[in-house]
């Protein structure tokens, strides 16, 4: 459970779930809205992503 984190919700149509993609390999990240199907892009600066692991058994991984 994360404590004090604001959680984030689709400008367009107001949905909270999303799916996340690789879009130039370890360069950008894709958020697609579950609801709407509009895209938003994260691009980390540097060009550089850490993953950590937090509590319980989810992780997030590339397919």
């Amino acid at each position: 459970m994360l404590t004090d984190q604001k959680q984030m919700r689709c400008g367009g149509c107001g949905h909270d779930t999303f799916k996340v993609f690789t879009a130039d390999r370890t360069v950008r990240i894709v958020v697609e809205c579950q609801g709407c199907k509009s895209t938003s892009y994260i691009e980390p600066v540097p060009s550089k992503l850490t993953i950590e692991w937090g509590e319980g058994e989810g992780c997030i991984t590339v397919f």
